[in-house]
């Protein structure tokens, strides 16, 4: 079997042109943050930003009640 150098060939099968990461986010990737939080990440897409007009009113109320 010939050896072949590090230059642009790590392997026989792959060379370092054939890999992309221009969609991987490498800090993510390296830690595994989306492996240990993907059940929060998941739960982040549910949060509504803005609170219901129903919930609104009804906080007003017991702060008007308090003040």
């Amino acid at each position: 079997m010939k050896t072949m150098p590090m230059g642009l060939t790590s392997t026989q099968f792959i060379s370092y042109h054939d890999i992309r990461t221009e969609n991987i986010d490498l800090i993510e990737d390296a830690f595994g943050l989306n492996a240990e939080f993907h059940d929060v990440i998941a739960l982040l897409g549910e949060i509504k930003s803005l609170p219901e007009e129903r919930l609104t009113n009804s906080l007003i109320k017991k702060i008007r009640k308090k003040v």
